[in-house]
């Protein structure tokens, strides 16, 4: 079975397409988790999460992301989750580390004896730093920052049947302006950073999804496969405050963002299991000054529920 994604892995890793353009929607828990689960109807009220995620992004750079979440189940139809990241960047320009986003989200569950369950998702994304890391005397652009540097609300909503979900979402920034400075003119000696687009106290616009999951339960139980098709449309060209202190925007910014996702969970027991992921894009947008492009993500999740 592990064998099998480990496959998979590598296949994705030979795509040349590059996107995925996920801010954060697409990995809070209840908009990640949108079909019925194993055990379900034995829900115990605490879940933590210890994951880390490999993405190969902009230019080469290499992207290391470590989460701790944490989900409180406060009825059988209510619960609340936090979730905080660490990231790391490695790439011709510097290396970076530092704490990300937190994110924090309620989720609520009515209609739970129909055929259809529905849930609706809440939650915020508060950053940790304002996206404006420097090193090697340069401001650096987006794929080197940590967090997008902007505050967020996420909306959301879940309709499942079994084994089968299906998910709309909205993260639209409250805090918009982040306060990276990245201009490449300031740079006139380094070639490299010509290579990437300007983010000079950068306006990043909302995103919306469509998220389609469906549950294949294998081997007694104990492992199951869910693939899930992603779409992320960037509703609008973001902007930046050009040399002249003219805000601009980015041309081709906006658009379609489509993912291939397969995640596979093996239950160790009741209480313990493991979920390895992995993705690519298939249709992207075609400039993405967020930083937030990457050709392969693959992720493992460790979980413990009490």
């Amino acid at each position: 079975m592990l064998l099998s994604f480990a496959v998979i892995a590598g296949c994705f890793n030979m795509v040349d397409a590059q996107g995925c353009s996920d801010a954060g929607i697409c990995t809070i828990h209840a908009i990640k988790n949108n079909t019925e689960s194993e055990g379900s109807s034995d829900k115990r009220k605490n879940e933590v999460v210890v994951g880390f995620s490999f993405g190969k992004g902009e230019r080469k750079t290499n992207d290391y992301t470590t989460v701790v979440e944490y989900t409180r189940s406060l009825s059988n139809q209510t619960s609340v989750t936090g979730k905080l990241s660490f990231s790391a960047v490695g790439g011709e320009l510097a290396n970076t580390a530092g704490l990300g986003d937190l994110f924090l989200s309620v989720n609520h569950a009515f209609d739970i004896k129909k055929a259809w369950q529905k849930s609706f998702v809440v939650g915020v994304k508060i950053p940790f730093d304002d996206a404006n890391i420097i090193k090697n005397g340069i401001y650096l652009p987006m794929p080197y920052q940590t967090s997008l540097g902007t505050t967020d609300l996420v909306l959301g909503l879940n309709f499942i049947k079994k084994s089968f979900g299906a998910t709309i979402a909205v993260q639209q920034p409250l805090k918009p302006t982040n306060g990276n400075r990245f201009l490449p003119s300031d740079y006139p000696l380094n070639a490299l950073t010509a290579k990437y687009l300007p983010t000079n106290k950068f306006v990043r616009k909302g995103d919306l999804l469509l998220r389609f999951s469906y549950n294949i339960k294998l081997d007694n139980k104990k492992f199951s496969i869910r693939p899930s098709l992603l779409s992320i449309y960037h509703e609008a060209n973001d902007t930046y405050l050009d040399e002249a202190n003219t805000r601009r925007e980015i041309a081709k910014s906006s658009g379609l963002t489509l993912n291939g996702i397969v995640f596979a969970d093996y239950r160790l027991n009741a209480k313990n299991s493991f979920e390895l992921g992995v993705g690519t894009p298939f249709v992207v947008r075609t400039n993405r000054p967020d930083g937030l492009t990457r050709s392969l993500v693959a992720s493992l999740d460790y979980k413990i529920n009490f």
